[in-house]
């Protein structure tokens, strides 16, 4: 098979590359190991700066957005029985979004499917070859058979597990890695998500999260154990423990309902600055993931799609390599001051192993000051409502 750009990965990330390029009449094929249903129910992310949003309207991908998604003005905080509201508005009118990143990416694999374009689902990519050359090459497994795709340039939107970066000669020299000691059990529950109880919560049990991702399904989860089992507490106990944790001195409690999925997923910070080598460069958790408190990872994809699928345009249109060659560059220069924040929040929310009772005090000390002075207020609006995109 030949095409211009073979893209690895249908996350955010990959397809939305793809659909940037469509849109510049440049042909691509997706790869993607998992199966259509599995990348489809996969549950992510919901939390869309306003550049996020404007990104996939522009892309012709807002009408369900905009339909669906929930309006995020405000942030509440709540630590040691007290809570602060923040507001998010910084007087240009942005502000977050609340839709779930699934919806994305069924709304962009929707499209390229109406549109008749390729996906190739369960396809397990085995190694690329010759991208430091003019048309590299993707080996990959389809339906038990060994198959090529010979294309201009490879997008790797694979993940951190991908064999992508895997690609980029000296890449484990410029990887930055954290793990933290804990995990996130999230939970979707049929319920309705009250507004007065949507934030994140200190607590010395652990933290706590509730937010909507309809009017109807709440999005919450509870700090665990690294190696939690999801199954362990009963919907009672789950539900117990939110409201402890979330306590804020009032007797607001969450409206309760069947819990429909569960999932635990481990917390790490991580960063790979060598984002490119010949004609392959990774986006997305290939490159960085966060932690999910702040709800950036989502946002960082869709700033290094832009940036790529802009790179690529160029290289192929004009025979212009100045922007890929500066991709790296580029990225980083939003990827590292989100990722500085998404991991402050995480230090300040959560309680570690063998933590102190001054440590907990600091940790008051921080919540305070974004929750409660001026100066913090902003620092955290500006922080949330995200960096602009140069491209």
């Amino acid at each position: 098979m030949k095409t211009q750009v073979g893209i690895i990965g249908a996350g955010p990330a990959g397809l939305l590359v793809a659909r940037i390029l469509q849109l510049n009449g440049i042909e691509a094929v997706v790869l993607e190991r998992r199966t259509r249903q599995y990348v489809l129910d996969r549950v992510r992310a919901g939390v869309l700066e306003s550049g996020t949003v404007e990104t996939l309207r522009t892309y012709g991908m807002g009408a369900r957005l905009d339909r669906e998604g929930i309006p995020m003005r405000s942030m509440q905080l709540c630590w040691d029985r007290q809570k602060a509201d923040v507001s998010l508005d910084d007087g240009t009118g942005r502000h977050l979004t609340t839709y779930g990143q699934q919806k994305i990416v069924e709304d962009l694999i929707t499209q390229r499917e109406r549109d008749g374009l390729p996906i190739i689902f369960e396809a397990a990519v085995d190694r690329l070859e010759d991208i430091e050359g003019e048309t590299p090459r993707i080996h990959y497994t389809h339906e038990g058979e060994q198959k090529v795709i010979e294309c201009q340039f490879i997008a790797g939107c694979d993940g951190y597990h991908g064999v992508s970066r895997r690609h980029i000669p000296g890449s484990d020299e410029h990887v930055f890695l954290t793990e933290y000691p804990f995990a996130w059990l999230g939970i979707l529950a049929q319920a309705a998500p009250l507004a007065a109880r949507r934030g994140f919560a200190h607590s010395t049990r652990g933290l706590a999260v509730a937010s909507a991702r309809s009017a109807t399904v709440g999005r919450l989860y509870l700090q665990v154990e690294p190696d939690a089992d999801p199954n362990a507490m009963s919907d009672q106990e789950i539900w117990d423990e939110l409201d402890l944790r979330l306590d804020d001195g009032t007797d607001a409690r969450l409206n309760r309902g069947p819990i429909i999925e569960r999932s635990v997923a481990r917390l790490r910070g991580y960063v790979c600055e060598k984002m490119r080598h010949g004609r392959l460069a990774i986006a997305g958790d290939a490159a960085h993931i966060v932690p999910p408190s702040g709800g950036k990872g989502l946002n960082l994809a869709v700033g290094d799609a832009r940036i790529m699928a802009e790179a690529i345009r160029r290289l192929l249109k004009s025979n212009d390599t100045g922007l890929l060659d500066t991709y790296s560059e580029m990225c980083l220069r939003r990827i590292w001051p989100t990722v500085h924040w998404a991991c402050s929040m995480c230090e300040a929310f959560h309680i570690f192993p063998g933590q102190t009772s001054f440590d907990t005090r600091m940790q008051y000390q921080m919540l305070n000051h974004w929750g409660n002075t001026e100066i913090g207020q902003q620092r955290l609006r500006k922080a949330q409502l995200g960096l602009p995109y140069e491209i």
